[in-house]
């Protein structure tokens, strides 16, 4: 088997430009950050030049690189006229260097030399059990997969031309050559395996065709000098070899339907082909498929003479001549294998620019709207089912017609035993509270820090009066004390939100309490005379609720699956160096929710349509059901709707102790950022007593002013690290408003990446059903949400509106 030379190239630095590009373009902190870094990356590249086992050690080594090199690809701009770095490679068939200032021609050789490494672990198998022939012929076929990728991926960075093995022709070639030696491969386990002669003539056909192509495209015009001649010859031995075979098997197989006339034919046809591979053979023929040559020539002869003999002499068969045999049936197994997934962990995800990451917010904002919408909607048409089957007193009606306890009324009773329910309940308001008063405590206490500081610098400056020259601080805290009163504008929308939860626990504790335990829903159950079965329209109707159920159901995977896209939906690294207008990426990106989105816009639909089959299917079981089960089909409603509302809670609750958990990793990120400025303001509170105390020039440059935006300063109100008194006596103060940059971002739903401001949870209350009052009439009204499936015009073409019928 042929193997693929891997290229070479030379040491180089690429610490010093790397380094150099990170100072310039962000900071000199983030070049120390990455130092260790660039320095692992430029031993691994050492690593690599140095490689010289065909292992699968080496082979993880390569794929390791290259997918890094992915991340300077689109973070650095290596190229003659930026990041300056010169990457020298041989090509791999005369050895003839190049040097390109170009990432792509980098990650183009490391994936030529992945795929070399690949091709010469599977020539080195051994072929003389199913093992190592099945370990050879996936190896050839993730080295075709490997070529087939550079070869895309260089089409689009045409520069990488310069070197010689990468045109076009060659990289072809190189895939074909792959792709025929696995046909091989399987070709070889078929025959170990003693699989039919039909089979193994087909197989061997398609080898032989294979290396045909192989050949033609060695022997271009592009190729054919620069590829070693000892290539071509044993190519065209191998076509030879498998035309003769794939006739030999054929011949063999044509015994069993006494075909003795065209069985000459093919033998005599596997003769000459084999004849002309042992022409073909020269001194530099590989010893092993010099054997595999004379041991079919001596086989193949030996079966012609003696096929021939038998029709002189006994069949008398017509031997047709070779131009009219029809061509033997090929079966092509072998194909190429993509490239395993690219995942690492990246070491300069950091070195993201801040228009970058406003681009991607502004993208999550238009994500999360759409997010927000498709959940509003589900919601909405959930709730407007449940209040439509309400009002038609269903499932309740059925459910009262079936003999003793309903199976529905069983399984909720059980659920609600099982989970021992008043008391999940109230150990759920319990957490609740405490997570409240938690977070309310650290907002109470970020507010006493910044109150005390304030009052302290105002006792100062009582004291010294004119002495005391440094900014006042309510000047330096209007965006703390903002921030400051909005959470606790979140913690009072949250409160309330509370409050309304253990209302509506109160008002339906003792029917959870019944359902808890069923003894008592027994008890007051009445017995049913008239059982389902005897009125027909229960069937109808039962089928229609299942496929309403089903249908919500979908509804809520759907929604579970828009929020792990929208969860996984980070386009950051496309838009750090993007081939196209930013607002065609997000137009394009935010396509992906579309097919989600057409999906609920049929359920939405079809909800409809069920809805009135449900109503239509109801007046007739009204019509023709006895009026005795009225009490029985109240009760059992009654429960349902306990039973929904105790669902509810559970969601309301878990709702709500998630939102003060992530709320709390904000305030005390908040109150770290209160401590750090009353901290350096008390430093420079001591520093001025001590000035003045000493007779100091009050109006020498000021101590450090911290900036309340952040935990460690970093700059002045008025934009300079230190000022005189006299300027900051003269400087207006800063505008109250927090800057656009402090604003909060949305809130996410599950876990943020980053704090993040969430809002408070709301429960949906008023599309409850309160136990204490009449189910409403089938016309209540709803607000009806925004428009389905419209996506903000600034990402691109809106879908389609949900309009109901």
């Amino acid at each position: 088997m042929l193997s693929i030379e891997k290229k070479r190239t030379d040491k180089i630095d690429i610490v010093k430009p790397l380094t150099k590009y990170i100072k310039e373009q962000f900071s000199k902190s983030e070049a120390d950050a990455h130092e260790t870094a660039i320095q692992t990356l430029n031993s691994m590249r050492e690593d690599i030049r140095n490689l010289q086992d065909k292992t699968e050690t080496s082979k993880d080594m390569l794929w390791k690189y290259y997918s890094i090199l992915s991340s300077l690809e689109i973070r650095f701009p290596i190229g003659e006229s930026n990041v300056r770095i010169s990457f020298p490679w041989t090509d791999s068939y005369r050895q003839r260097k190049t040097s390109l200032y170009s990432i792509y021609f980098e990650r183009s050789c490391i994936l030529f030399n992945y795929g070399s490494i690949i091709s010469q672990i599977g020539a080195s198998q051994s072929r003389s059990n199913v093992e190592g022939i099945k370990k050879a012929c996936n190896s050839f076929q993730c080295a075709a997969g490997v070529f087939n990728s550079l070869r895309e991926y260089i089409s689009m960075h045409p520069e990488c031309f310069a070197s010689p093995d990468f045109s076009s022709e060659s990289l072809g070639m190189i895939v074909a050559l792959m792709i025929a030696q696995a046909q091989e491969c399987i070709y070889e386990k078929a025959a170990m395996d003693n699989l039919s002669e039909s089979i193994q003539s087909k197989l061997a056909a398609q080898v032989a065709e294979n290396y045909e192509t192989v050949d033609q495209l060695l022997n271009s015009a592009t190729l054919k000098t620069l590829v070693d001649r000892n290539w071509s010859s044993t190519i065209l031995i191998k076509v030879f070899l498998f035309k003769s075979i794939a006739s030999y098997k054929h011949a063999k197989g044509l015994e069993t339907i006494s075909a003795f006339g065209e069985q000459v034919a093919r033998l005599n046809s596997a003769t000459d082909s084999i004849n002309s591979a042992k022409a073909n053979i020269q001194r530099f023929t590989p010893t092993e498929l010099r054997d595999t040559v004379e041991k079919y020539l001596v086989t193949i002869i030996k079966y012609r003479d003696f096929a021939k003999k038998d029709n002189d002499t006994i069949y008398h068969d017509m031997v047709p001549p070779e131009h009219k045999l029809t061509p033997i049936e090929k079966k092509s197994i072998a194909k190429s294998i993509p490239l395993p997934e690219i995942s690492f962990v990246d070491p300069f995800n950091n070195l993201v620019p801040y228009s970058v990451k406003e681009d991607a917010a502004y993208y999550n904002d238009q994500k999360e709207a759409l997010l927000k919408k498709e959940v509003g909607n589900i919601d909405f048409n959930n709730q407007s089912a449940k209040a439509s089957l309400l009002s038609m007193g269903l499932p309740g009606s059925i459910e009262a017609l079936e003999v003793g306890i309903p199976k529905a009324l069983q399984e909720k009773m059980d659920i609600v035993s099982s989970e021992h329910g008043v008391s999940n309940i109230t150990s759920l308001l319990e957490n609740l509270q405490l997570m409240s008063e938690e977070d309310s405590a650290i907002c109470l206490a970020a507010g006493s820090i910044l109150k005390k500081e304030e009052d302290e610098d105002n006792e100062m400056r009582n004291k010294y009066q004119a002495s005391w020259h440094r900014t006042p601080s309510y000047t330096l805290t209007a965006n703390l004390n903002q921030d400051l009163a909005k959470y606790q504008m979140h913690l009072q929308h949250s409160t309330k939100s509370d409050g309304f939860i253990r209302k509506k626990f109160e008002d339906n504790k003792q029917l959870i309490g019944e359902l808890e335990h069923q003894d008592q829903v027994i008890s007051l159950l009445p017995s049913n005379m008239l059982p389902s079965s005897k009125i027909p329209e229960i069937a109808s109707l039962t089928v229609l609720l299942n496929d309403l159920d089903s249908l919500m159901a979908t509804r809520e995977q759907i929604a579970e699956k828009l929020k792990d896209l929208s969860k996984k939906d980070d386009i950051t690294l496309k838009l750090i160096a993007p081939t196209r207008d930013k607002s065609v990426i997000y137009a394009e990106e935010i396509k992906k929710y579309e097919p989600l989105q057409i999906s609920l816009n049929e359920s939405f639909l079809k909800q409809q349509q069920i809805i009135e089959n449900i109503r239509r299917e109801n007046e007739k079981f009204t019509n023709s059901k006895s009026s005795q089960g009225g009490e029985r089909e109240e009760i059992l409603q009654r429960y349902a709707n306990a039973f929904k509302i105790y669902q509810e809670l559970k969601s309301n609750l878990d709702e709500g102790i998630q939102f003060y958990a992530n709320f709390q990793e904000i305030l005390v990120k908040f109150r770290t950022r209160c401590e750090d400025f009353a901290n350096e303001r008390e430093k420079e509170r001591i520093e001025l007593v001590r000035q003045i105390s000493a007779g100091v020039n009050p109006y020498s440059p000021a101590p450090y002013t911290p900036s309340p935006n952040s935990s460690s300063g970093g700059y002045s109100p008025y934009g300079e690290a230190h000022q005189s008194p006299v300027m900051q006596q003269h400087h207006q103060p800063p505008p109250l408003g927090p800057p656009q940059s402090f604003r909060p971002p949305p809130y996410i739903h599950g876990a943020p990446q980053q704090p993040m401001m969430p809002p408070p949870h709301q429960y949906q209350y008023h599309h409850q059903v309160q136990m204490n009052q009449p189910p409403p009439p089938y016309q209540q009204s709803f607000a009806a949400p925004p428009p389905s499936f419209s996506v903000p015009p600034q990402i691109g073409k809106m879908p389609p509106q949900y309009k109901p019928k």
